[in-house]
């Protein structure tokens, strides 16, 4: 057993003895972990997994009776030291990759596998399927693709996982998404990913992938849509934009698209875009090689750029009856991303209700924030970053109207979205600040909640990008890493 392992084990059997401790003298299951928090309201932290130290973002849950339970999360570039982090499963140096964790205990994530990457990149975006391939004589195999950014090296890399759970030194990289067709949209328009090549989303339905990725042509990223059924050959399918994101369009305002969210059942994909405008925008994708927009609202000002844009159908809402037509009515829940200046430029980044019942005349309906408070004193960022997309890995369709927000040092946050026209604040969870301060900082730095998921239980995970990690530290130390939380106002 290696040293990092040893100190895993002991620090599960700390935690679990005090679990002991606090169910005898009956402070409840939740009492232990709930003190490690700095603020908490209707908010129980479930588990924890340090994830070795590395600086986290998107996660990705997937399970179901056939493949088991499993979380998935992408980790962006070592900004600490700019060197490879120390895997506590090989004992080898690695650069931050993906990180594949079971998770049928959900107090005790247990880090499978970690696939490094090749440089100190950007691997932020994970997205996965299941059984491709499948017929009456083989289960099919199961696949991860990843984004990967280091400097003008841009792409997405397919892994086969179907290992994962028996032997996961077999995951392998089977095929890599570089470049669109040359001339394919235009002459001199096409060719290697350009700009970004920075999240993504893979349908277990149609087999498609979305991504958010730039190409010569183009001034900024845009919308790529590549046909994976065969995942050892990728095929480019079509592409998606904003007016004047193209070379030699009209009305360029520097806007990128961020990623794309998914609604293959009602043939809509949305995106908000950064920078610039500021647009939320919706495409109809009855067919993906030529996607139409249908919609898109200019946020700025005074937003600062929205990252998260989901559709959700109300069949009811306070206020509002059957009556000429008005139920059920569709909504775009949108979170902006704020973009590092927050508290010295203002406070502009927040999350909105739009009402698109009427596509031809998307509203703004009501914004939520966060109040400042003592946030932009502590350290970190501040602000809003994504709210849970996807539950289970699929669309996430709020039935429970429940969002999830990652809200960076603010913590999570729980909003009640049953009244689109009235956001309201029922639950917070804010870990604790780490025990030991950065070499480079002074004071003790702040953990930054950026990305959630939702598995199948409900059960809600949250990624830390700040890095900080608690490995062979003190018990009190709530470092880096993934957390698991569950709501628990509705008990």
């Amino acid at each position: 057993m290696t040293r990092c392992r040893k100190l895993e084990v002991l620090r599960r059997f700390f935690v679990a003895l005090a679990v002991v401790f606090s169910l005898a003298i009956g402070l409840g299951p939740g009492a232990v972990v709930t003190a490690m928090a700095d603020e908490s309201s209707n908010v129980r932290l479930v588990g924890y997994n340090n994830l070795d130290g590395r600086q986290s973002l998107q996660v990705t849950t997937k399970s179901d009776s056939a493949n088991g339970n499993w979380v998935y999360v992408g980790h962006v570039p070592n900004t600490r030291t700019n060197e490879p982090t120390l895997n506590s499963i090989t004992d080898e140096n690695e650069w931050n990759g993906t990180s594949i964790l079971e998770i049928s205990d959900p107090g005790n994530p247990e880090l499978v596998w970690h696939i490094p990457n090749d440089l100190n990149a950007n691997s932020r975006s994970v997205s996965v399927v299941y059984d491709f391939g499948a017929g009456a004589d083989s289960p099919g195999r199961d696949y991860l693709i990843r984004n990967s950014e280091a400097g003008e090296d841009l792409k997405f890399q397919i892994f086969d996982i179907t290992s994962r759970s028996t032997n996961p030194s077999r995951i392998s990289l089977v095929a890599e998404v570089t470049a669109t067709p040359e001339n394919s949209c235009g002459t001199e328009c096409g060719g290697r990913l350009s700009s970004r090549a920075h999240k993504g989303y893979w349908s277990p339905d149609t087999g498609l992938f979305y991504s958010a990725s730039g190409e010569p042509g183009f001034r900024t990223t845009l919308i790529h849509i590549w046909d994976l059924n065969d995942p050892e050959n990728p095929r480019f399918v079509g592409r998606a934009w904003l007016p004047g994101q193209k070379d030699g369009e009209e009305g360029f305002e520097g806007q990128y698209v961020h990623h794309p969210i998914v609604d293959e059942a009602n043939n809509r994909m949305y995106a908000g875009f950064r920078i610039g405008s500021g647009h939320v925008a919706a495409w109809d994708i009855s067919d993906p090689v030529n996607p139409a927009l249908v919609w898109s609202y200019d946020t700025s000002p005074p937003g600062r750029g929205p990252h998260t844009v989901s559709p959700i159908l109300y069949d009811k809402v306070p206020n509002i009856t059957a009556a000429d037509g008005e139920l059920p009515r569709t909504y775009a829940l949108v979170s902006d991303e704020y973009d590092g200046l927050e508290c010295p430029h203002g406070i502009k980044s927040r999350v909105y209700m739009f009402d698109v019942t009427h596509e031809s005349h998307p509203m703004p309906l009501s914004t939520w924030q966060v109040p400042i408070g003592n946030y932009c004193d502590i350290g970190g960022n501040f602000g809003p970053h994504q709210h849970a997309e996807t539950v289970n890995g699929y669309l996430n369709r709020f039935e429970d109207k429940i969002a999830w927000i990652a809200y960076l040092n603010a913590g999570v946050r729980v909003v009640d979205i049953s009244d689109p026209q009235n956001l309201t604040e029922v639950g917070y969870y804010v870990p604790k600040t780490n025990a030991s301060p950065r070499s480079s900082q002074v004071r003790p730095a702040p953990i930054e909640l950026t990305d959630v998921d939702i598995d199948h239980r409900g059960l809600v995970y949250a990624s830390d990008r700040s890095g900080e990690s608690c490995m062979g530290q003190a018990e009190s130390c709530v470092g880096s890493g993934l957390f698991v939380f569950e709501y628990t106002g509705r008990e």
